[in-house]
């Protein structure tokens, strides 16, 4: 019939448009190699964004099998491709997003790029001097340093830039958690929703200055929230919430799981 050919045509209009997102990427690199005649980078930012939406709101597993495609095709059958940097909090391997990129060098709490997670405190303390806010370092340090990559401390840039230029207007006013404030937190809400009892206690035990000793498990996805308790700390840790104070006991010459003693990093996040 007229009714089931308009249907059939909206749905295979529909899956070339689907077709078309999943190969976008692909495509606008074909174009700017055309017109420069060099090799394209192509830079994704915080990859795992659109899978904690979706995870939100009940497309988990359409958003894994979409992003797969595009990454597929951008950066595995793509002749156009120089290089690609991606970045994100969780490094997902369970869902299989980068099938076939066998030539990925995957960079978790590496030394060698650790100065670049964030702000330095030679060059914070650079940037209050620059400013005549010497005297603020303890406070930024109370409230947004705290963050350790390999043998590396280091501030966070967002906030640090906005409180000192909120200070350079005038240095009475108070410290924000600028974080918190350009973040949903519905990670935050969820975890503590679903948790037990003793999970709670954990929580408010951290908020109080204490710790909780655990294994970080780097594949842990957004899949893996609700398959136990343990899950949550590997997921607050990788996510910036909680930060390693030392490590408790090493696997290295055992092959067991190394244990960690994980806390709260200042009081941006605190509050």
């Amino acid at each position: 019939s007229d009714a089931d050919k308009a249907i059939y045509t909206s749905i295979m209009e529909r899956k070339g448009e689907k077709a078309q997102y999943a190969t976008s990427l692909k495509f606008l690199a074909e174009c700017l190699k055309k017109y420069h005649g060099r090799n394209v980078v192509i830079l994704i930012d915080e990859y795992d964004v659109p899978l904690e939406n979706a995870y939100f709101r009940g497309f988990y597993n359409q958003m894994i099998d979409f992003v797969r495609s595009l990454f597929e095709s951008a950066l595995k059958t793509n002749d156009s491709l120089e290089f690609a940097v991606i970045t994100g909090c969780l490094r997902i391997s369970r869902e299989s997003i980068f099938t076939g990129l066998n030539n990925l060098e995957v960079i978790v709490l590496n030394e060698n790029y650790s100065e670049y997670y964030g702000f330095t405190e030679s060059e914070v303390k650079e940037m209050l001097r620059t400013y005549g806010l010497e005297e603020k370092l303890q406070e930024v340090k109370q409230w947004y340093d705290g963050y350790l990559f390999g043998n590396t401390e280091v501030y966070n840039p967002w906030s640090v830039l906005n409180q000192t230029k909120e200070w350079f207007d005038d240095k009475d006013i108070l410290a924000m958690p600028w974080w918190a404030n350009t973040s949903s937190n519905n990670i935050i809400r969820t975890l503590i929703g679903q948790a037990d009892d003793e999970t709670k206690g954990i929580i408010e035990n951290l908020i109080h200055g204490g710790s909780v000793e655990t294994v970080l498990k780097e594949t842990v996805t957004y899949g893996d929230l609700t398959e136990n308790n343990e899950n949550i700390w590997s997921f607050l840790f990788f996510t910036g919430y909680l930060k390693i104070k030392e490590i408790v006991k090493t696997g290295e010459l055992t092959g067991e799981p190394t244990i960690y003693s994980l806390v709260i990093p200042n009081l941006e996040i605190k509050s």
